[in-house]
């Protein structure tokens, strides 16, 4: 049959069949791409719209507080989150070991109680009583105590009606989601099925707990519409380019694009054709592979402005959290087999929050921008210094003096405090608490995840000290001993 065909339909049909092949598979990674991506930024985005709720609901939850996680205010929060439709928390108090249980139901537009019982209900129901008894006690017709045991039956009849709704609301109200089992790996995960996200968050407080939700994802199934006509579009305007090319070319570009695309077919930094004969021609070969060859050195160039602006914090100009998370652990390693000392400092603003909420976060921007400055000026030129976090900095530091690391933390600290800003806390400034720890070239048994750990638990215990210090800890032995700890 390929013997029915002239030379030119041969190439014509082969190629035709090779642009057809990478245009699928550039068109099935790219929709792969860009739907992760998609997906991805969805599922962060509702991440983060939970994450400054995390830390108030643990601490009611550690107090045993429903008064503060069923309060209107959280409840309008919660409404303010649109894609958010429901939201199950559950806990154990730091104090009492009592488990707790809230629902959060966007049809309902309510917070309410999933573990009310009889007996809650009944001492409630006493105790309204006993008060509507004292009211009409005619030894309380006193004007100011009336008007006080009045505001308590008011309250008391709140609180019962509060506890008759979370019990209709439990028992009428309908959840039709169903969330991946709790002994599942995954935090987060995406339902083609049901169109939402499913989130599963750990809480902060000492017992612990977790809080699942469900977010509507509709919005980014829409989406997918939309990625399916663009790549479908720029696939078949790619094909018709193709065909054009193919017919005025096969019969006397096949050679020379046969070795262009044996290069074309590497990594893009590994790519070099500066060899290729075809460079030094005339016609419009030569112009191809010049041109494939300043594509080629334009992307490479793009692609080291791209890695420098992924590897550094926009706000600061020190490394970000992704240059973090490819140098941290590589420079660990190489520390420790210089035989050297390895330090790690971890550092946080104090009450930045309230900074925040206090001046604004275009000045929290500019403090942010200061102190980064501050601690670089305290660290040696080849020290590393990272921004992980919205006010959490480290530094990693190869010793060859191990009684650097405290002095270099100490200036860090006590830089931030000579800038003088003023900041509404105890100090009237603003501080930073600051956590260090030094492993000593002998131990073997410290990951890098071990050392930042005890970095950020020593960062914990400055500031459980009272803030604007350093807790300087250290590891000598190739064990896992309890950490040394001093604070400046």
């Amino acid at each position: 049959m390929l013997k029915t065909f002239t030379i030119n339909q041969l190439l014509f049909v082969s190629h035709l069949m090779l642009v057809l092949v990478l245009i699928l598979g550039m068109s099935y990674s790219r929709y792969q791409s860009e739907w992760e991506t998609r997906v991805q930024f969805a599922t962060e985005t509702a991440e983060h719209s939970l994450s400054p709720l995390l830390r108030e609901m643990s601490g009611a939850i550690a107090a045993r507080s429903y008064s503060t996680l069923m309060m209107p205010s959280q409840r309008e929060r919660l409404l303010g989150i649109e894609p958010l439709l429901f939201l199950d928390i559950q806990g154990v108090s730091d104090y009492s070991d009592s488990t707790l249980s809230i629902h959060y139901l966007r049809e309902e537009q309510q917070l309410w109680r999933t573990d009310v019982t009889e007996d809650e209900i009944r001492i409630a129901q006493d105790k309204l009583q006993t008060l509507i008894n004292a009211l009409d006690d005619p030894k309380n017709k006193e004007k100011v105590r009336a008007k006080k045991l009045r505001f308590l039956v008011n309250k008391a009849q709140d609180d019962l009606n509060v506890l008759h709704q979370s019990r209709y609301l439990t028992s009428h109200s309908a959840i039709p989601w169903s969330p991946p089992s709790a002994s599942s790996q995954k935090n987060a995960y995406l339902s083609n099925e049901e169109k939402v996200i499913y989130l599963r968050l750990p809480l902060i407080n000492k017992n612990g707990g977790m809080v699942e939700a469900v977010f509507d994802a509709s919005a980014l199934f829409s989406l997918k519409g939309q990625i399916y006509a663009t790549i479908i579009a720029e696939a078949s305007a790619a094909l018709f380019i193709s065909l054009l090319l193919i017919a005025g070319v096969t019969h006397w570009l096949v050679s020379p694009l046969r070795r262009l695309a044996s290069r074309i077919d590497q990594d893009i930094e590994l790519l070099d054709i500066s060899d290729l004969d075809e460079l030094h021609r005339n016609d419009e070969i030569g112009t191809l592979a010049r041109g494939l060859h300043t594509l080629t050195f334009t992307a490479k160039s793009q692609m080291k402005v791209l890695r420098h602006q992924s590897d550094t914090d926009a706000l600061t100009g020190i490394g970000g959290r992704h240059s973090y998370a490819g140098r941290a652990e590589p420079f660990y390693e190489a520390v420790l087999g210089q035989n050297q000392h390895f330090g790690i400092i971890v550092c946080d603003i104090d009450h930045f929050k309230i900074y925040n909420d206090t001046y604004g976060h275009a000045r929290g921007d500019i403090v942010i921008k200061s102190i980064a400055d501050t601690i670089l000026s305290a660290l040696r030129t080849n020290d590393h210094c990272f921004r992980i976090g919205g006010e959490e900095f480290v530094a990693l530091l190869q010793l060859e003096n191990p009684d650097a690391l405290a002095a270099i933390a100490e200036r860090m600290r006590a830089g931030v405090e000579e800038l003088s800003i003023p900041h509404a806390t105890k100090y009237g400034i603003v501080t930073m608490s600051v956590g260090a720890l030094l492993i000593a070239p002998s131990n073997n048994s410290w990951s890098y995840s071990d050392a930042f750990d005890e970095g950020d638990a020593l960062l914990y215990k400055a500031k459980n000290n009272g803030r604007n210090q350093v807790a300087i800890g250290s590891i000598h032995s190739s064990q896992l001993p309890e950490t040394n700890v001093d604070c400046v």
